[in-house]
């Protein structure tokens, strides 16, 4: 594994029962499928992006699993921030806008070791809440690992966020040829698939 602090740490499950408790609470977090991410196995789930608060917030929906994210490469240069993460074993960097092998091979190794890992497809955050069009790293992790794909979609988390929503939607896989072409068409699925969670069509 390119980045040691990756792990089964204990310290991702005191956090998620003690500050994630508090921040379910303070958050109002309604959970909506948590059924359709299976006990075991790998799991991709692909989600929208609107707020910093996103990680933690899936992190506390899914509940019953650790999940991995990928996280931009700048918050592992704030010393403080950069060892909470690692402290929570649960984040790698990546460098945005440009083809990050390091970072996509991390992704599929994490899923072919049976792991639930979240990548957000549209590669940053939405800063009017609008679905932004999707960058094709996430088809080729998608198609790379042959995981089974959860959708979700997270509304509220932006701004002060009184009540929070994370929906996930009906389990699938991505049946495509591994070619580049397909990279693009596979991550264009996902976010159709994240819309069809949120309702939006």
């Amino acid at each position: 594994m390119k980045f040691p602090w990756l792990g089964e740490k204990k310290s991702y499950w005191l956090w998620l029962k003690s500050a994630g408790h508090l921040l379910k609470t303070y958050c109002r977090l309604k959970v909506e499928g948590r059924e359709n991410i299976p006990d075991e196995g790998s799991v991709l789930i692909v989600s929208n992006h609107r707020s910093y608060w996103d990680p933690p917030l899936l992190a506390i929906a899914v509940w019953k699993r650790r999940v991995f994210f990928m996280a931009k490469e700048e918050l592992f240069e704030t010393p403080i921030l950069s060892s909470l993460i690692k402290h929570w074993g649960n984040a790698f960097p990546v460098k945005r806008g440009t083809f990050d092998k390091t970072a996509l091979e991390t992704a599929i190794e994490l899923l072919k070791a049976g792991k639930v890992v979240c990548i957000f497809p549209e590669g940053t955050r939405s800063k009017t809440g609008k679905l932004l069009r999707p960058k094709w790293g996430a088809g080729f992790v998608a198609i790379k690992s042959k995981s089974l794909i959860v959708p979700c979609y997270i509304s509220g988390s932006f701004g002060a966020f009184p009540k929070v929503s994370v929906k996930f939607g009906k389990p699938f896989k991505l049946e495509l040829e591994d070619t580049k072409e397909n990279y693009v068409k596979g991550a264009q699925v996902l976010m159709e698939r994240i819309k069809e969670t949120a309702g939006l069509r």
